[in-house]
């Protein structure tokens, strides 16, 4: 079935390593967040994976859950995960599809927060999203980015850099590197993602954004640290560049299932691989 162009419109607990059980001092009413949930679609991440865990086992207050949702991997990624405390889904592969069955593999939260299988979260984020969304307005939002590696190249320390930058704040720099959380109810009612091979993650911003209006919409002063290996791995710049292509071609209304002809999905590599 062919996919649609884009639619225009505009308490206190420690687990040292493994996740549930526990709730923070804020409670359902007047708007906050009770228990936040995170969702990690994965496919091959044995590698990344466990320090993606150990940061989330480190929250104060821990998740609620953590789903992690595995597209058919061929390493140990679902033994990794499992290990680690977090609930395994199986999932057709595609971040869309996976995320949407994490999210529904975490019926009891009230805050979803989707984060790659790559990325770390800061101490405090999960707390600082409770306090984001104690404001009754807001349905949602996302954290700034950093990258591993930085100090490698200068596109990736000028990207990481554009999402600190409160002159640069928009909706429209937001993928989903940046860990982005929802309230479930908003998620629900807005069909959670859809399902196309990519872009999912700029749709939803966007919608979510019109939704909510700009307060709806939080902007977290905390770095998530993404691994930059596939941008190494091709090249920062020309990687940005064609990031930056197909987001454009999207807006304009190219589909997206066009568009996944020029993405290609490579399994990851140890950095030792890779140089």
């Amino acid at each position: 079935q062919p996919l649609p162009a884009r639619t225009k419109i505009g308490a206190r607990c420690l687990l040292p390593f493994g996740f549930g059980g526990c709730t923070s001092e804020m409670g359902p009413s007047g708007g906050s967040a009770s228990s936040v949930a995170v969702v990690v679609p994965a496919l091959n991440e044995e590698l990344a994976l466990p320090k993606t865990l150990a940061a989330l086992g480190q929250q104060v207050p821990a998740p609620q859950q953590v789903v992690v949702a595995d597209a058919g991997s061929e390493d140990g990624t679902a033994k990794v995960a499992a290990a680690a405390g977090a609930t395994v889904v199986a999932s057709r592969r595609g971040r869309a599809w996976q995320m949407n069955a994490g999210a529904a593999g975490a019926a009891q939260a009230d805050v979803l927060l989707f984060l790659h299988a790559d990325t770390q979260l800061p101490l405090g984020a999960l707390a600082a999203v409770q306090q984001a969304l104690a404001d009754p307005l807001v349905l949602g939002g996302c954290f700034q980015l950093r990258f591993d590696d930085e100090r490698e190249s200068l596109v990736l320390w000028l990207w990481g850099w554009c999402t600190r930058c409160w002159l640069l704040r928009s909706h429209r720099l937001v993928f989903g590197d940046r860990a982005l959380f929802v309230r479930r109810s908003v998620f629900e009612a807005m069909g959670g993602y859809r399902e196309w091979p990519l872009l999912e993650d700029c749709d939803f911003v966007l919608r979510l954004r019109k939704l909510g209006g700009r307060r709806g919409f939080a902007f977290v002063p905390l770095d998530v640290v993404t691994s930059a290996r596939r941008l190494l791995e091709v090249g920062p710049l020309r990687q940005q560049i064609l990031n930056t292509s197909i987001f454009l071609l999207w807006y304009f209304g190219v589909s997206p299932a066009r568009l996944r002809e020029w993405y290609s999905y490579k399994k990851p590599q140890s950095r030792e691989k890779v140089g």
